[in-house]
């Protein structure tokens, strides 16, 4: 589903049809499949899958080496993404990988530890 030259790629909270994907907290249970939990309930997202928040919409940022150090979870991404219908692009600038809008500015919101 992505290509694997491709660095980094942005999963969007919009379906191919253009509409907003309303699963509550989508990107933050994605993500907690490679988070490490910490002490006292904190969450400490993975460099390789991290929440975002891309003109006000849930996406979540993917950096391709997830591929290579865990396959199990990058199958489940890309299940993830293929069910849903989501839209795609290659990294924070890139395209949008189908038609309709194309996202600007971008806000992450996660904690690294």
């Amino acid at each position: 589903m992505f290509a694997k030259q491709q660095q980094e790629w942005v999963i969007l909270g919009v379906t191919q049809n253009g509409d907003v994907f309303e699963v509550p907290d989508w990107p933050d249970r994605l993500c907690g499949m490679v988070a490490n939990h910490a002490h006292g309930s904190r969450i400490n997202y993975s460099d390789y899958l991290t929440p975002a928040h891309i003109n006000g919409h849930p996406a979540v940022i993917l950096q391709s080496r997830l591929a290579e150090v865990d396959p199990v979870s990058y199958a489940l991404v890309t299940q993830f993404v293929h069910d849903n219908q989501l839209k795609t692009r290659s990294g924070r600038l890139g395209e949008v990988t189908s038609k309709v809008m194309v996202f600007g500015s971008e806000r992450r919101e996660y904690n690294r530890g």
